[in-house]
C-alpha cells in the first residue's frame, strides 16, 4: 500500500489529477448504473445514442485520459468493468471538450449460443479504453457526448 502511494505521488501533478478524476468518475458511473436503469443513467449524464457530435480531437489528451482510467480501475475497491471504464472516459473527454463515443459490442462465447459483451471508447479515431479486446466484438450500439 505504501509503495502504491509512493508511485502515485511520484507521478506528475497533471497525471495525479487525472487519476483522481477518473477514480471519482468510475465511482459515479458504477453507482449510477447499479441504482438506475441504463436509459435513465444515460439521460442523467446527458449521453445520447449515436456517434459523438461536436468536439475536437486531441490524441495526446485522449491517451492521457485512457491511461488515467486504466490506472484508476486497477486501484478502486470495486471491480471497474469495461462498461464503467468506457463511460468514465466519455465523461472525462466531454469535460475537456473532446469528441467521445462509447461502443457496445457482442461476440460469440465458447459455448453454443453463448454471447459475451464488451464496451470500449474512442475520441474521434483515437482509441481510449478497451480497444485491445474490442477487435473480436461486433459493435451493436454507440453512445456519444
Amino acid at each position: 500500500m505504501i509503495a502504491q502511494l509512493a508511485r502515485f505521488l511520484a507521478l506528475p501533478a497533471a497525471e495525479r489529477g487525472r487519476t483522481l478524476e477518473a477514480t471519482f468518475d468510475l465511482l459515479v458511473v458504477r453507482l449510477s448504473f447499479a441504482l438506475l436503469p441504463l436509459p435513465r443513467a444515460l439521460r442523467l449524464f446527458g449521453i445520447v445514442r449515436g456517434e459523438a457530435g461536436s468536439g475536437r480531437d486531441a490524441p495526446a489528451e485522449a491517451q492521457a485520459v485512457g491511461r488515467a482510467v486504466a490506472r484508476a480501475a486497477r486501484h478502486v475497491p470495486f471491480r471497474a468493468a469495461c462498461l464503467q471504464q468506457a463511460f468514465a472516459a466519455l465523461l472525462m473527454l466531454r469535460r475537456r471538450g473532446l469528441r467521445a463515443t462509447v461502443h457496445l459490442g457482442l461476440a460469440r462465447g465458447d459455448g453454443c449460443g453463448d454471447l459475451t459483451a464488451h464496451a470500449w471508447s474512442h475520441c474521434g479515431e483515437e482509441p481510449v479504453t478497451g480497444i485491445a479486446q474490442a477487435r473480436r466484438f461486433v459493435p451493436v450500439a454507440g453512445f456519444g457526448a
